[in-house]
């Protein structure tokens, strides 16, 4: 190891992680083979800022050291090319030459890359921020003061150290840690192609083989009291190489051809994340990984080997002896109490760390034994501080050595018990000291931690430094040499790999998952292997025997449930309460007494209507449905108000909130109403449209409600006081609810007259657990629902006539009805025909893509057009598209100023949508591709020396003007003007960047430094986005918001759409795709890649996300297995032969053909003569008679658009040659046709009879 500098100080021996970009030939050290492809890269922001797709392309795959340092690609500064097997040069440039005349000397300086290695920089310790807690954490000599007098020289701030001195000291003490041949070496990427997850993905692991010197950068001139600065990479050679024969690399990229060959392998259990717990560890570039998470670690690769190795062929065993092997050198270098620093400072040391690690030194000195335990030194420690020197004897005040001898024997026995557990000090803290458990809610006491350590788990789940399972789990489970050298105290010990209090939190954790991906419960037999998967060490040995045992233990935590075959499953007693809170409320509702009222609903719509639409000046066709829209509305309505509980649904566009705001215009009524929405957006229509003012986003009404927290997003029930005076309760998008959020709702307010759910349940469900909405609607729906017009029944109000626009049929929404779960009207096929043929619709446009290149070339002509711009280059029309003003060949994007309207009201107007937020067709790579194609002329206007806006922030380089999405619900004082404003910005709201504009003219000193947003939610006021609201690593409050995700959008809606849909992409899901395509008023153009036709596949219901969510708010989930996933059997509809089809009369249908023995196909496309396509629900293909039957089965024939709809298809048949049984046929086929009965149900014995007679079987 080389001398430390001044202020350094040496560490123990650790391990780093290495952050790297995706690169698609595996960091050998070429460029890209295909550049452009590669968008996983973007999430680095030095890539994501340099890039430049064209020059790279035209050097694709040539390698960094025949190139030269001028045209290396943007990664090369990110170790885009740790596995070159050779050396090459980068020139480094010091970021503030040029804008610091304390720079001005600095000179361009050569930086040799060694082979196999990394330019590593732990971006944290460089942090102004962090200096000082990881200085007084380790005992490092920062003089905090260089860096203020460097700031002021300067003239600006800056967030990075500054001076070489204390750039030396930190840097320094950090690569002390790393130690050759000692330390692994962790290799990582943010994003990848290979799955959409927002967790660290570990690429390779390595030895360190050597660390680098430190570089000074070069200077034109040298003088006494010149300004110097070090670089902050230092090289790290690692030993991975092709043979595996010390590290590896994961075959990801073989993995990932793999799953371009075959789109039904699922290759996400191959990949390796780093672990929850290691987070911090796998952050800033690069930073130091204790023994205990670097232990982690390699048991997650040790799994993602094995899953590996049954679906790709090679020498897997090797990387797995070599990583087993690491797994027991890491044990005995983790030692006993590897939080003893942490667990030192909880006790009140304000640098526990480094008295840690000076015990440890003194006990290699004195030859102890790698699992010597600590704490009989900690205690001699406390005695006398000075046996081991200067530091502690500062350290340790004569008040903190009589604290220590004054302390409770149960208060040391839980200090050491943590200290067993690799924590950090906020951790610790949180737990040893009681008032701080006091304050986030931990109620427990010293004993009960000590009696299950478990609890520091469980008790700590949610929160933003959660502690995981792992952690303790091999804090309970270390070495077997630690285990029977020094054995955990009674009542702490554990009595077995199976001990009640492990399989109990190992149960939470799997149930926590399930509920993140939808589930509420989980069979028992689910839950068993689950955790038998686990990467754990020693593993869990779990059967339904054990497991009948440890049930007694669950306490309140879980709760024993059924399934709806009467076998076990377990929930979490969080959520099985706020199941029995909407249950109850639910089910009471319903029985209770209804209102009372004599309004005229009739007289009371037609007055909302006759204004715009007469009923005597309609043809007389559109005056019948119109007359049917009302007389549904009203019907509706009348439910509305004389049911406690009631659900309100329906696609846009069929009158919602019109019923809505009649109701709430009713005077006995009107001052209790209490409007509440999931988004700011969607609070913000409910206000506009019903206009009534004070609606809220749901955790806004349920903060100052004690039912929200606000740091940890987690929704709540609680003995705090309840909302008094709420009458009727209406929430608007409710298919965007978890269980949790309508449970803390109903638990947060006394009972109101009526409650009101309203949305469409054919979205997506929400983020989070359970469909309540989907579940309630399907409680309320009512059993004759099919034949039912208007479809109204208690507690229960569909609409299902859109007259958004009188007369018009919208081709756009008939394509979504597909995916809307239901089966079509019997002529809705011909949309597919329609479009496929390149008809040409109002509503609805189809551009064809298969490349990535051609993707942007297409999106951009279609922008062109449905935008009205001029051209490619017309960026000053693309900027006035969205809210910017033109004045003199410049656009200006304004806040609301009294009748003129603000930018942020027209941020809506139109929308980019994409499933993706990765890969090329996501949503980071097209808001890069918009702001590269119209946005660069302002992008330079922000660089200027003299510039009258801020400089492009965060990742994205957001600049003034552009179109932005706020990520958090979030308190925000910094808002202008301040009387009236909310001074709340929701998640999901969608503005625009209005200033900080700087006028010639203006007062303010300096240069503009701040973004400011108007949101088209909140017109008239603009909110104030910091600098640390931008960050590289914690969560970004503002993103780009000109492509977004559909999840995003779902409760908005914008006027024209352009949507995004990649072929095998697993994102995709009937909900997702019913959501996309109902997010238009105007238009939607559908970007498809592949064949149009290949989109219908996704109307299966086996591609439902709803329907493999198991839940139980009102009865216990029955599974049906379908192609090798489970589903809730009244989700869907499955034949005897094992398909999925759209009713149940369409099951007994094919049921019966079945057993016929008459081989059917279902929804078999039918080619006509003229190239048109149907798709008939049966097609019976009979060789022995040389007839093809081609069936159809029609419901709703009282609905006039239904029968209409049918009687076209029925032309199109006859215009084929296929004429129906009852005419003998047609020379090219016979039409079976077949009924529901009056009450929507099927008369099997009938139909029975019928394929009798037609097939003679």
């Amino acid at each position: 190891m080389s001398q430390l500098s001044d202020g350094a100080r040496e560490l123990a021996p650790s391990h780093i992680s290495i952050r790297v970009p995706w690169h698609d030939d595996c960091w050998k050290g070429t460029v890209c083979a295909s550049p452009c492809l590669n968008a996983s890269c973007l999430v680095l922001k030095n890539i994501h800022e340099n890039k430049n797709d064209q020059k790279e392309k035209s050097i694709a795959g040539r390698r960094w050291d025949e190139i030269g340092p001028d045209l290396l690609p943007a990664c090369a500064s990110e170790r885009g090319a740790f596995m070159a097997p050779f050396e090459y040069t980068r020139t480094l440039k010091h970021p503030y030459f040029g804008a610091s005349k304390l720079h001005d000397h600095f000179e361009p300086t050569p930086y040799i890359h060694a082979p196999y290695s990394a330019s590593c920089i732990p971006f944290r310790w460089m942090l102004t921020a962090e200096t000082d807690t990881i200085a007084e954490e380790h005992g490092i000599g920062f003089q905090h003061e260089l860096e203020e007098k460097i700031t002021k020289e300067m003239g600006f701030g800056t967030s990075w150290l500054q001076t070489r001195r204390n750039q030396l000291a930190m840097l320094g003490t950090f690569f002390s840690a790393i130690r050759p041949k000692e330390s692994l070496c962790f290799f990582y990427a943010k994003q990848t192609p290979l799955v959409e997850d927002p967790r660290r993905i570990i690429v390779g692991i390595g030895r360190v083989v050597s660390v680098g010197e430190p570089v000074e950068f070069n200077y034109a001139k040298h003088w006494k009291e010149m300004h110097r600065s070090m670089a902050w990479e230092r090289n790290v050679q690692h030993s991975i190489r092709p043979d595996f024969a010390d590290g590896f690399l994961f075959p990801y990229h073989e993995l990932q051809e793999l799953a371009e060959r075959d789109p039904s392998i699922d290759i996400s259990d191959c990949v390796a994340f780093a672990p929850e717990s290691t987070w911090a560890e796998f952050s800033f570039g690069s930073e130091l990984v204790g023994h205990d998470a670097a232990i982690a670690a390699l048991l997650v690769c040790s799994k993602s080997l094995h899953r590996i190795g049954e679906v790709l062929p090679g020498n897997w065993q090797k990387a797995l002896k070599w990583v087993d092997a690491e797994i027991n050198r890491l044990w005995s270098m983790r030692g006993p109490c590897p939080g003893l620093g942490s667990a030192l400072t909880a006790f009140g040391l304000s640098n526990g760390s480094l008295i840690a690690h000076e015990i440890g030194k003194s006990q290699v000195e004195a030859h102890a034994e790698w699992n010597e335990d600590p704490w009989p030194l900690v205690d001699q420690v406390f005695t006398d501080p000075s046996i081991l020197g200067p530091v502690a004897k500062r350290s340790i005040s004569a008040t903190l050595r009589e604290k220590w001898q004054l302390l409770p024997t149960e208060r040391k026995q839980l200090l050491q018990l943590l200290s067993r557990f690799s924590l950090t000090s906020a951790q610790a803290t949180r737990f040893f000291q009681p008032t701080e458990r006091t304050k986030v809610g931990i109620t427990v006491s010293d004993l009960d931690i000590i009696t299950n350590p478990y609890l520091i788990y469980e008790l700590d789940r949610g929160r933003i430094d959660a502690i995981t399972v792992d952690i303790v789990d091999r804090g309970m489970f270390p070495d077997q040499i630690v285990r029977q050298k020094h054995p955990l105290p009674t009542p702490s010990a554990l009595e077995g790999d199976d001990d009640p209090r492990r399989v109990r939190a190992l149960i939470i954790r799997n149930l926590d998952k399930a509920a993140s991906q939808g589930h509420t419960l989980q069979p028992r037999t689910q839950v068993i292997q689950s955790i038998r998967d686990l990467p754990l060490d020693p593993p869990c040995p779990v059967d339904a025997d054990l497991l009948a045992i440890v049930e007694s233990h669950f306490a309140d935590e879980i709760v024993k449930v059924e399934m709806g075959d009467g076998s076990p499953a377990y929930q979490l007693g969080s959520l099985h309460a706020a199941g029995k809170i909407i249950r109850s409320t639910v089910e009471r509702r319903l029985k209770g007494a209804r209102h009372t009222g004599d309004y005229p609903w009739n007289d009371l719509l037609n007055q909302v209507f006759e204004a715009s639409r007469r009923l005597d000046s309609l043809p007389p066709e559109e005056r019948i449905q119109e007359e049917s829209a009302r007389n549904e509305k009203a019907c509706a309505l009348a439910e509305l108000f004389a049911s406690r509980i009631s659900v309100l649904i329906g696609p846009a566009g069929t009158g919602k909130t019109t019923l809505l705001k009649i109701l709430c215009d009713l005077q006995h009524i009107r001052d209790g109403v209490c409007l509440l929405a999931p988004t700011g957006k969607a609070r913000v229509r409910m206000e506009q449209l019903l206009g009534v003012k004070g609606a809220q986003t749901i955790a806004q009404f349920l903060l100052p409600l004690g039912r929200y927290n606000a740091e940890t997003g987690a929704y709540l029930m609680s003995d705090s006081p309840k909302r008094k005076g709420v009458q009727t309760l209406i929430i608007d998008e409710a298919s965007m609810l978890t269980e949790e959020q309508i449970a803390a709702v109903l638990d947060a307010i006394e009972p109101p007259s009526r409650i009101i759910l309203v949305g469409d349940p054919k979205q997506l469900p929400p983020i989070g657990s359970g469909r309540p909405f989907l579940d309630i609607v399907r409680r309320l729906s009512p059993s004759d629902l099919a034949s039912r017009f208007p479809k109204v029944g208690s507690g229960y109000a569909e609409l299902t006539i859109r007259r958004r626009q009188v007369g018009e049929k919208r081709d756009d929404l008939l394509l979504a009805e597909w995916f809307g779960g239901e089966s079509p009207g019997p002529g809705c096929d011909e949309i597919w025909d329609k479009l496929g043929r390149g008809f040409d619709s109002p509503t609805i446009s189809l551009q064809q893509w298969d490349t990535e290149e051609e993707l942007n070339s297409k999106l951009l002509d279609c922008l062109v057009k449905e935008l009205g711009l001029k051209s490619s280059a017309d960026q000053l029309g693309f900027e006035q598209s969205y809210g910017g003003k033109e004045i003199n060949g410049r656009c200006y994007f304004n806040q609301r100023r009294g009748e003129e309207p603000g930018a942020g009201e027209l941020a809506e107007s139109w929308q980019i949508l994409t499933p993706r937020r990765g890969s090329t067709s996501g949503v980071d790579a097209l808001n890069r591709f918009i702001k590269e194609s119209f946005r660069s002329q302002v992008r330079e206007f922000a660089l200027q020396k003299w510039r009258q806006i801020p400089k492009p922030k965060g990742l994205e380089g957001i600049l003034y003007g552009d179109k932005v999405i706020n990520n958090t619900n979030k308190s925000r004082k910094n808002v202008y003007p301040e009387d009236g404003a909310m001074k709340y910005v929701a998640n999901g709201e969608i503005g625009v960047v209005v200033g900080h504009f700087k006028k010639k003219d203006s007062k303010y000193k300096g240069l503009p430094k701040d973004l400011e947003v108007e949101f088209s939610s909140q017109s008239g006021y603009k909110y104030t986005f910091w600098n640390s609201d931008f960050s590289d690593e914690g969560e970004v409050k503002l993103s780009l918001a000109y492509a977004l995700t559909v999840h995003k959008t779902q409760g908005s809606e914008f006027g024209k759409t352009f949507v995004v849909l990649p072929k095998h992409c697993r994102m995709l899901s009937r909900e997702l795709l019913y959501t996309a395509l109902t997010r238009q008023k105007e238009k939607i153009v559908i970007l498809y890649q592949g064949e149009f036709y290949d989109l219908r596949e996704y109307t299966d219901p086996y591609y439902s996300e709803a329907a493999r969510r198991l839940t139980n708010l009102f009865e216990a989930p029955k599974l049906v297995a379908f192609r090798e996933k489970f589903f809730e059997e009244g989700l869907i509809h499955k034949t005897r032969r094992g398909e999925a089809v759209r009713s149940k009369s369409e099951v007994i249908i094919a049921d019966l053909l079945l057993s016929k023995n008459l081989p059917y196909k279902y929804e078999k496309e039918l080619l006509g003569s003229d190239g048109s396509r149907r798709y008939p629900d049966f097609t019976i293909e009979d060789e022995e008679m040389g007839v093809n039957y081609y069936w159809e089965h029609l419901g709703m024939l009282r609905d006039p658009n239904y029968r209409a709809s049918w009687e076209t298809k029925l032309e199109w048949y006859r215009s084929q040659g296929i004429l129906p049984l009852e005419e003998n046929g047609g020379a090219n086929g016979t039409l079976v046709i077949t009924k529901d009965d009056p009450n929507g149900g099927i008369d099997s014995a009938a139909i029975e009879k019928l394929v009798t007679k037609v097939f003679a079987v």
